[in-house]
């Protein structure tokens, strides 16, 4: 049995598209650390198997390319794992490069980007194989073949890419979609747990934490699938209760859409009350997929948060790009989750396509209408894969994610496709509406009287204060 070592790179950055530069700068400093479960699932996944694992998180432990390369001579493991994003693609790249160039071990690589661009991804020596789609069966298969010296074999691997000699290969694709119910829970105990923080978190430790797969709604902005696939409330509830043994005690669930299945969720409060489980969490959804009773019972069971995605407060631009919801059903929304006693927390964008000024201002005013404890701002920026994108590179003939990918362009030559307003003009909004939003004098009381904690309050002050 090989020995398998997944790294989550140093200094991985929020994406500089969705900010001024300014506000990248505060996000970039104050970066919320959390763990990557990808590589937590398929360490476990290895270990199952047989083989002997490590995860290094240096983004976490604040290490170094060095520290890495230094860590992997001591613990000299075979093979190399990492899990690749796009729009982060070439800052993990220089790392891997880095790594390699004095490691010299395989390299694998993984990941939602790996769907996108595999060919161009494989361009790059440092690479040696890629991983396509879910890697639970597909990363077992690969180090089988690699341990056994059976290279003619690896073309009988689906979900495969990489290149024979001087030919590039890529194996038919693996189509079944893996059940997380089949696969063993994260391997946190191989994580810094103590490590991981998000601002608004109110204990320690802190974990992510994934209840399914995908979202069955088609907004045009996200390239998320639209196959949901769902684990069951007694497999996530066991997890929850493992988290807790660990020392976890707040986990921030990462399904685009907790509530879509009301009945699911019912279920999974069902147990926590059962097993009476002591746990802090927060969730994302949508403001028309959640009910009164519904939010009062996450109260009861430990939701401290509902991260709402909003978008805007325009519905005219809410249905050109397929979020067909109304001004009324926001502020419901909102209004049921303040009277359960949860905080709420509003995404929002700013300059999608066609939007005008005036709809800008008018999110920017409903933004600080609403209730909300806190807001995350973002410029529009287009997702590869994604429905508008795709129109975009129809439309203008050129693939630009396929092109920073390459190396031919870097994330600042991104044009600003079919914007009404200048990207200064965008940026100065930006910082506008965290400005009046965080530094309304009623805001500040309120939350100020509501904070339980030297922690907590010391927390918030310093990302205010990095604000101004």
């Amino acid at each position: 049995m090989s020995k398998l070592c997944f790294i989550y790179p140093p200094k991985q950055m929020a994406n500089q598209l969705y900010y001024s530069k300014k506000i990248w700068k505060i996000y970039s400093k104050n970066a919320i650390k959390l763990p990557s479960l990808a590589l937590a699932y398929l360490a476990a996944t290895m270990r199952n198997k047989g083989h002997e694992v490590m995860i290094i998180d240096a983004n976490a432990m604040g290490w170094s390319n060095c520290d890495v390369i230094k860590k992997i001579w001591d613990e000299q493991p075979d093979y190399l794992c990492f899990s690749l994003i796009t729009d982060t693609f070439q800052n993990s790249l220089e790392s891997i490069r880095k790594i390699k160039s004095m490691c010299n071990k395989p390299v694998i690589v993984g990941g939602p980007h790996m769907s996108v661009y595999p060919k161009e991804t494989m361009e790059y020596e440092e690479l040696d194989y890629g991983v396509i789609g879910d890697g639970f069966e597909t990363l077992p298969e690969l180090i089988d073949k690699l341990d056994n010296d059976d290279f003619k074999g690896l073309r009988k691997v689906e979900g495969l890419v990489y290149y024979d000699r001087t030919n590039l290969v890529m194996t038919n694709p693996r189509n079944k979609r893996v059940n997380l119910d089949d696969v063993p829970f994260p391997a946190r105990d191989l994580l810094p747990n103590d490590k991981y923080d998000i601002v608004l978190s109110k204990r320690k430790n802190v974990t992510v934490f994934l209840t399914a797969l995908g979202c069955p709604y088609y907004c045009k902005y996200c390239c998320t699938d639209t196959k949901i696939v769902y684990r069951s409330p007694e497999s996530i509830v066991d997890e929850i209760e493992e988290c807790k043994k660990i020392g976890i005690n707040e986990i921030d669930i990462y399904d685009e859409t907790f509530t879509v299945n009301k009945d699911r969720v019912h279920k999974i409060l069902d147990l926590i009350e059962e097993r009476n489980i002591d746990i802090l969490f927060s969730i994302r959804t949508r403001c028309d997929c959640v009910d009164k009773r519904l939010l009062e019972r996450l109260a009861d069971n430990g939701c401290v948060r509902v991260n709402f995605g909003i978008e805007s407060a325009s519905e005219r631009v809410l249905r050109s790009i397929g979020r067909n919801m109304s001004k009324k059903t926001i502020s419901d929304a909102i209004q049921w989750a303040k009277d359960a006693g949860i905080q709420v927390l509003g995404f929002f964008m700013i300059g999608l396509p066609g939007e005008t000024e005036e709809e800008i201002k008018e999110t920017l005013r409903f933004m600080r209408k609403l209730p909300l404890d806190f807001i995350q701002l973002n410029k529009f920026t287009y997702i590869p894969n994604s429905e508008i994108y795709r129109s975009v590179m129809k439309k203008y003939g050129r693939d630009y994610w396929k092109e920073y990918v390459e190396g031919k362009i870097t994330l600042d030559e991104f044009p600003s496709f079919e914007r009404t307003i200048t990207e200064e003009k965008l940026n100065e909004y930006l910082e506008e509406g965290y400005h009046k939003f965080y530094f309304r004098v009623s805001y500040i009381w309120n939350k100020f009287i509501s904070i339980k904690s030297f922690g907590e309050f010391w927390r918030l002050a310093k990302g205010a204060l990095d604000l101004k």
